[in-house]
């Protein structure tokens, strides 16, 4: 099964010294399994933690199982629902993948880093070059995993990212045999699991919520108008010229983190991220503006805090539209899925009912 991708924003795989040399297929597998572990638990199944070394194939207990299905029989021998795809240690992932690599370098210098600080930031964020282009995904391997994994691409095309760093705004892409896909996946059906609750530290579709918004730019140079883009405006230039991509996130996230975050809600690193002094990955994702079919878009989504606060205040910022017009982002139109209400904790019906939705 061949997979033809163009980047929307950069994608970002990793490499030597953490310099983009290249699309990684570990970078792709890794967003792959990370996504697929979200999906599986938001519908109730098991899915462990791969750094953890937990799932061990044992043949004896397999041989031992009186299970009537082989997924049931496959987890008493000691594997998740989603290490029965991806492998852990006994067990061959039950897919290859390998590439087709025509992307390149957005800037050519690997060690440039685009330095974008909004107002009244001493450091501000650091973005790196990543690569945009085309690339082909293969993958090999059982038909079913196959048309599987059409149906997780053709939902990450429209609500996910490809690779890391998505809450730089790197990952955003388009199928460009689309329709091929949705041919692939017409046959997979996405099922509920005996109910697992959420746990509080482990990505859960269920505590997941996404948005798109159109831009509506009022002249060819709005982005100059975007805080902190000004005084980078000689690096932009070229991105918007060769690439149609504005790297707005630092703008919205410096307002939604900064301006209008109450740490009466929750401390703002448990939702936003920090560096210091304990690393910890934001829950927000937003990805670059980029122009699509004649008009500018944004793509997000958040990993929902668990207190009911930080949930219910998160949401309102992410839907209110004049946080975007304080960026001077003009809001056509912002669509939040899968709640146009405030949101709350969703069932793993409604994931699936989510998951259903033709993209």
């Amino acid at each position: 099964m061949e997979l033809k991708i163009a980047t929307l924003t950069p994608l970002w795989t990793g490499g030597i010294d953490g310099k983009v040399d290249r699309i990684h297929e570990t970078g792709i597998l890794g967003s792959l399994r990370w996504w697929y572990e979200a999906i599986v638990r938001g519908l109730g199944g098991e899915a462990c933690d791969p750094s953890a070394g937990t799932c061990r194939f044992d043949v004896e207990q397999y041989k031992k199982s009186q299970a009537a299905d082989e997924r049931q029989r496959l987890r008493d021998a000691g594997l998740c629902d989603v290490c029965q795809v991806f492998g852990a240690t006994g067990w061959r992932r039950r897919f290859r993948v390998s590439l087709e690599d025509h992307t390149q370098p957005i800037w050519t210098d690997p060690t440039q880093t685009l330095n974008v600080r909004p107002p009244k930031r001493n450091r501000g964020w650091y973005l790196g070059p990543g690569r945009m282009g085309e690339l082909t995904l293969c993958f090999q391997g059982e038909q079913e995993v196959l048309t599987m994994l059409a149906a997780l691409m053709l939902w990450l095309e429209c609500w996910g990212s490809l690779g890391s760093r998505p809450q730089l705004g790197y990952g955003r892409f388009q199928l460009l045999n689309r329709e091929e896909m949705k041919q692939r996946a017409a046959n997979w059906k996405w099922t509920l699991y005996p109910q697992q609750a959420p746990i509080s530290d482990k990505p859960d579709l269920r505590r997941f919520a996404f948005f798109t918004c159109d831009v509506q730019p009022s002249q060819p140079g709005w982005w100059t108008a975007v805080p902190g883009l000004s005084r980078v405006s000689a690096q932009i230039q070229p991105l918007v010229a060769n690439y149609r991509v504005v790297p707005i996130t630092p703008a919205l996230k410096n307002e939604w983190r900064f301006e209008r975050w109450d740490t009466a809600w929750g401390h703002p690193n448990d939702v936003f991220g920090t560096l210091h002094p304990d690393r910890k990955r934001g829950r927000v994702a937003v990805s670059w503006a980029y122009e699509m079919n004649g008009s500018w878009q944004v793509h997000g989504w958040a990993w929902m805090p668990d207190d009911s606060t930080a949930q219910q205040e998160l949401w309102n910022l992410l839907r209110d539209q004049t946080v975007w017009r304080d960026v001077n982002l003009a809001p056509k139109n912002l669509v939040c899925s899968p709640h146009g209400t405030p949101w709350h904790d969703q069932t793993s019906e409604q994931v699936l009912q989510f998951l259903q939705e033709d993209c």
